[in-house]
C-alpha cells in the first residue's frame, strides 16, 4: 500500500520574514506587475527572485530595497549581466540583475576598474566601507543586459547563509495577486515493470477540464492504471492583469485524501539549481519543450531539498480493485489555490496477451526508459512467441507483457541482468549495452576510440552506456538522460585531422564543447549526453562598423561556428573599452571621459575559440559627422534616496 501518514499545509511559508523592512526596487508604493517569479521553471535551473516588468523599456531608476553596503558588482555578458549584489545589517542581501547602468560613485568605479583590467565582463568585490548603501537610494537603471529576454529588472533577497528567498513572501504591496494557478497537462508514467497506463507500459497524457465552480477534472473518467507509476504536472501561475505564465509555488498530491508528496520552492541554494533536470521530465522537455514536473522523487533526486520525504516518495501503487481518488492541488504565492480531483482504478483481470501472427518479415525494436528494456516486435509467427534474452551464458525466456496494434511488447528489468543479444522467433538484434555506471562510483570506461570518465557527482542514475563511432562523429548515450556535473570525455580518431588546433568537439546541435588534442586524440568535458561531432573552423569573426564619429562607434560582430572568444579595442594604440551586447551582436564604445574624442586609427580585433582572428581598421577625423546612436543610451545615474 501507499506510504500514507500524514497531512500537511503545504502551501504555508515556514520561515520567518520581516514584513515592511524592504523597499520595492521598482516604483515603490506603485501597482507592479511580474514577468517571472520565483521557483519557475528555466532552461538548466530554476528563476530565482522575481523579474520586475518596467513597461516594456530601459532607464527606470532601480532602488535600494534596503540599507546596507554593495558587496559586489559583475558586468557579465550573459546571465545577470549588469549586476549589484547589496549586503544589509539584518544578514539578508538583496539582488538588482540586468542593469542598464550602474549609479555614481560606483559607476565610475567599475568602469575604471574595467579600464585598468581591460576587459568588458569584470566581477568586483569593494570593502564593505567603499560604497555604503541607504534605503531608497538610487543604485542604477532597469535594462537589458545580460541573459535577459526583455527590459526587467530581476530581483532577488537572500538570507545570510546565500539561499535564495521568494521575495513574494516579504509582503510587498505593489504586487496584488487574487488568480489561481491553471492545471495545463498531467502524464501518468509506469514505474516498474507491472505498471500498465491505459494497458499499456508508456506514458499517457492527460488534460484537465476546468469546471463551474473553478476546480479541475480530468474528462475520460475513472483513468486505468496499475502496478508502480508517478505523475507528472504541466501548470502555470497567472497574476491579475498580466499574460505571464510564472512557475508555481507549491504542488500537493494526496491519494483519497491523504498527502503522499509535496514540493515547496520556499527556500533554496544554488548549487543546487541544475537539479531542475532531475525534477522535471526531462526526455519530455527535451522531445516536447514542455517542462513538466513530477509529483514524485525520482531515482537519484537526492539532492534537492524542496520535498517532504514519505515512504511512497510520491509514487503510487495498489493493492485492490478499487477505485481510488486521486487530488492535485497547487498554490502560488498568495496562496491562491487550484485543485485537480479524478479516479484511477485497476483494470479487471487481464489475459493472456498474444498477437494475430502473420507471414511478414519480423521486426525488432528494442529502447530502454529508465531501468527498464522495451522489446517492440512485429509480424509475430506465433500467437504467443517469447522473447529470448542472452544475458552471459543464460538464455532467459520473456513472454509477451501486453500487445497494442498486433505488436507484441517485452519488458525486461535491466538491474536483474544485462542482455547483449535478443532474440523473437529466430530474429536477433544486438541491444548495444556496453557497460553500466552506476551514480555516485566514479568510473572510468573504454569503448573502441572513446573513453569515458564519470565522478561521484556526474549521474543521476544508472546509465546504460550505448556507444557508436564513425569517424568524425560519435555518440554516448542519448540527450534525453541528463547529468548533474559534466563528464570527462575523449575520442581518437583512426586517420590524422588536417587542422587540429582549428578542429574541436560540437554537439549534434553545433554548440561548441571545445577540446585539446593529443595526437589522435581530442580530450573535453560536456555536460550533455548524445551525439557529438568534430567540426574544423578556419574563418575569422567578421565585424561590420554600422556607426563612427569623434564621439562614438559601433560594431555589428559574429562568428560563423565556434563563437566569439574574446574582442580588443584600440585607437592610435591606446585600449579603448567597448560594451557588448550578445543578443543584437552589437559592440560599441564607452568613453573614459566626457570629453574625450575617437580621433585616428581605430582597431578591433575579433578572436573566436578556435584562436581564428580578425582584425578591423578605420580611420576617424575630427569632420566625421556624428551618427545616430543606436545602443541603448545611457542616463547619468546619480545616487538619490527615495522616500
Amino acid at each position: 500500500m501507499l506510504g500514507y501518514g500524514w497531512h500537511s499545509f503545504a502551501q504555508k511559508p515556514t520561515l520567518d520574514y520581516p514584513k515592511n523592512y524592504f523597499l520595492f526596487p521598482i516604483n515603490p508604493q506603485q501597482r507592479n506587475y511580474l514577468a517571472g517569479g520565483m521557483g519557475d521553471l528555466r532552461s538548466n535551473h530554476f528563476h530565482a527572485g522575481i523579474d520586475i516588468k518596467t513597461q516594456g523599456r530601459e532607464g527606470l531608476p532601480v532602488y535600494a530595497s534596503a540599507d546596507g553596503y554593495i558587496a559586489e558588482i559583475r558586468v557579465q555578458t550573459g546571465g545577470y549581466g549588469n549586476v549589484i549584489f547589496i549586503k544589509h545589517p539584518n544578514g539578508y542581501s538583496t539582488v538588482y540583475g540586468h542593469l542598464q547602468s550602474f549609479a555614481e560613485p560606483f559607476a565610475t568605479y567599475v568602469k575604471e576598474e574595467r579600464f585598468k583590467n581591460k576587459t568588458f565582463e569584470i566581477s568586483l568585490t569593494p570593502s564593505p566601507e567603499q560604497f555604503k548603501i541607504t534605503r531608497g537610494q538610487v543604485i542604477g537603471l532597469s535594462g537589458n543586459t545580460g541573459g535577459s529576454g526583455g527590459p526587467h529588472l530581476h530581483f532577488e533577497i537572500r538570507d545570510i547563509r546565500n539561499n535564495v528567498l521568494n521575495p513574494l513572501y516579504f509582503g510587498f504591496k505593489e504586487i496584488i495577486d487574487d488568480t489561481p494557478p491553471i492545471f495545463q497537462k498531467i502524464i501518468l508514467k509506469p514505474l516498474d515493470l507491472e505498471a500498465r497506463i491505459a494497458g499499456e507500459f508508456a506514458s499517457k497524457s492527460f488534460v484537465p477540464t476546468r469546471k463551474s465552480d473553478g476546480t479541475y477534472t480530468i474528462g475520460e473518467g475513472t483513468i486505468s492504471a496499475s502496478g508502480q507509476f508517478g505523475i507528472a504536472l504541466l501548470a502555470v501561475d497567472k497574476m491579475n492583469e498580466s499574460a505571464n505564465s510564472n512557475g508555481l509555488s507549491c504542488v500537493e498530491l494526496l491519494v483519497d485524501g491523504k498527502e503522499v508528496y509535496y514540493y515547496h520552492l520556499e527556500r533554496y541554494s544554488e548549487e543546487y539549481s541544475h537539479d531542475i533536470n532531475i525534477h522535471i521530465d526531462y526526455p519530455v522537455y527535451k522531445q516536447t519543450g514542455e517542462r513538466l514536473q513530477k509529483l514524485y522523487i525520482a531515482d537519484g533526486n537526492d539532492f534537492l531539498p524542496v520535498y517532504h520525504a514519505s515512504a511512497s516518495k510520491g509514487k503510487i501503487s495498489f493493492q485492490d480493485d478499487n477505485a481510488h481518488e486521486i487530488s492535485i492541488k497547487i498554490w502560488d504565492a498568495y496562496s491562491n489555490l487550484s485543485t485537480l480531483k479524478f479516479m484511477v482504478q485497476k483494470p479487471s483481470q487481464a489475459t493472456t496477451a498474444s498477437v494475430e501472427p502473420n507471414k511478414l518479415p519480423m521486426q525488432i525494436k528494442h529502447s530502454i526508459e529508465d531501468n527498464t528494456l522495451i522489446i517492440n516486435a512485429k509480424n509475430l509467427k506465433t500467437a504467443t512467441s517469447f522473447c529470448n534474452l542472452y544475458v552471459g551464458s543464460s538464455i532467459l525466456s520473456v513472454p509477451i507483457a501486453y500487445s497494442k496494434n498486433n505488436q507484441a511488447y517485452y519488458l525486461w528489468d535491466l538491474r536483474k541482468g544485462i542482455p547483449q543479444r535478443i532474440s523473437v522467433d529466430s530474429i536477433f538484434a544486438e541491444t548495444m549495452i556496453q557497460k553500466v555506471v552506476v551514480p555516485q562510483n566514479p568510473t572510468t570506461i573504454d569503448i573502441g576510440n572513446l573513453r569515458a570518465t564519470f565522478d561521484s557527482q556526474t549521474l543521476y542514475d544508472t546509465l546504460y552506456v550505448q556507444t557508436t563511432t564513425q569517424g568524425l562523429q560519435f555518440q554516448l548515450g542519448n540527450n534525453l538522460i541528463p547529468l548533474r556535473t559534466a563528464a570527462q570525455l575523449s575520442y581518437t580518431v583512426d586517420s590524422s585531422v588536417a587542422i587540429p588546433d582549428k578542429t574541436a568537439v560540437y554537439t549534434q546541435e553545433r554548440k561548441f564543447l571545445g577540446g585539446k588534442w593529443q595526437g589522435n586524440k581530442i580530450s573535453f568535458k560536456t555536460d550533455v549526453l548524445g551525439k557529438y561531432q568534430l567540426l574544423t573552423d578556419t574563418i575569422p569573426p567578421r565585424a561590420t562598423l554600422v556607426s563612427k564619429s569623434k564621439d562614438y562607434f559601433a560594431f555589428k560582430i559574429g562568428d560563423n561556428l565556434s563563437g566569439i572568444k574574446r574582442f580588443k579595442v584600440m585607437l592610435n594604440d591606446e585600449y579603448i573599452l567597448c560594451d557588448y551586447d550578445y543578443k543584437r551582436a552589437l559592440l560599441w564604445s564607452v568613453k573614459r571621459t566626457d570629453d574625450q574624442q575617437f580621433i585616428g586609427e581605430l582597431s578591433l580585433e575579433l578572436t573566436d575559440n578556435q584562436g581564428n582572428a580578425h582584425i578591423y581598421t578605420t580611420q576617424i577625423d575630427s569632420s566625421s559627422t556624428k551618427p545616430k546612436v543606436i545602443r541603448t543610451p545611457k542616463k547619468t545615474v546619480k545616487s538619490k534616496r527615495k522616500k
